[in-house]
């Protein structure tokens, strides 16, 4: 049996930040412009080497603008958290201008091109939804009615800009919670967590938490280091016709980590995928190509090795969807 690959791409800008206390807004504007710099180019690469995306695109790029409402909040229509470590309104790094004002928070000229190019492409691509504005979905603050809101909210803006009705999802940090609203919502696949080795998703600043990010992140830098292969995966059933694909490694610039190691780690899972016919799955940020060309260098190297294995007859690529839909029979009503 074939091993495969399976490439994500997030598309979220600077809204992947605003769980932080501190948003760098000048250094996240800058690579949200080199974002659309490299688009093209991106383009390219996957033309040239065959490799269809899943992308996952938060809603709020969809807007090319956005104002405050009448409370002088954004987006009052839409609930807000109770985190018990985030402090303000959610929506607070919002500037609430438009897309030339502030390209980071805005991105419809973005997520036209790719929508452009992928109904263009002969590749299979996939349009996959990432919520509204980048919430928490396992953490308790993040109740049902908020993570409804926030898929619905993504949902209406692909289907009345496109016409796109999104069937797979890929939480916000992989922090999984409420897939029984994906399973209402008609989605058929997921991104999972990632098999061990992986820091603690919960942010309350607990004495707890800390030692157990603390931990998993040493590990995750030893496994680097000491060149541990990745785990590759099998899909599994979260709940009748919903399946889970656990994320095998997030590619991009990391902590410590050259990213020569980054895509060495790639390689190895990549093959041990071939090998033992299982899948590895890899995700990417737009941000991480456009912060430095180095990232996309490596990429290229990456992908270029996928290509490789799929010409030995050892590896096929895929995106989600269609591992669920030819694989499992599952099928979903595009309206």
């Amino acid at each position: 049996m074939k091993g495969t690959f399976m490439l994500g791409i997030d598309v979220e800008l600077a809204w992947g930040r605003v769980h932080r206390n501190r948003i760098d807004i000048p250094k996240i504007t800058r690579i949200s412009r080199n974002v659309r710099g490299i688009l093209d180019d991106l383009f390219k690469l996957l033309e040239t080497y065959q490799i269809p995306v899943t992308w996952s695109i938060l809603g709020h790029l969809v807007l090319d603008h956005c104002e405050r409402g009448e409370n002088h909040l954004p987006h009052p229509d839409m609930p807000r958290p109770k985190y018990s470590w985030f402090k303000g309104d959610w929506y607070q790094h919002d500037p609430c201008t438009n897309v030339k004002a502030h390209p980071a928070w805005y991105g419809k000229d973005l997520v036209d091109r790719i929508v452009e190019y992928v109904e263009e492409s002969k590749l299979p691509h996939e349009i996959g939804c990432h919520s509204f504005s980048h919430q928490q979905f396992g953490d308790p603050g993040c109740g049902k009615e908020l993570a409804r809101a926030e898929i619905e909210k993504c949902l209406e803006l692909m289907k009345v800009e496109y016409g796109i009705v999104p069937r797979v999802f890929t939480f916000p940090r992989t922090y999984v919670g409420h897939v029984t609203v994906l399973k209402e919502l008609g989605f058929i696949a997921f991104a999972d967590v990632p098999p061990k080795l992986y820091p603690c998703l919960r942010l309350e600043k607990t004495a707890s938490n800390r030692l157990k990010r603390y931990f998993s992140l040493m590990a995750q830098l030893l496994s680097y280091y000491l060149l541990y292969p990745p785990h590759v995966v099998i899909p599994m059933r979260s709940l009748q016709g919903l399946w889970s694909f656990p994320v095998c490694l997030g590619y991009g610039k990391k902590p410590l980590i050259p990213l020569e190691l980054v895509t060495f780690k790639a390689l190895q899972g990549i093959k041990r995928a071939a090998q033992e016919g299982k899948t590895f799955s890899m995700y990417t940020h737009l941000r991480n190509l456009g912060e430095t060309r180095t990232c996309f260098r490596e990429l290229r190297k990456t992908l270029s090795y996928v290509d490789g294995k799929r010409k030995e007859g050892k590896l096929e690529v895929k995106t989600m969807s269609e591992v669920v839909v030819e694989r499992y029979d599952v099928h979903w009503n595009n309206t």
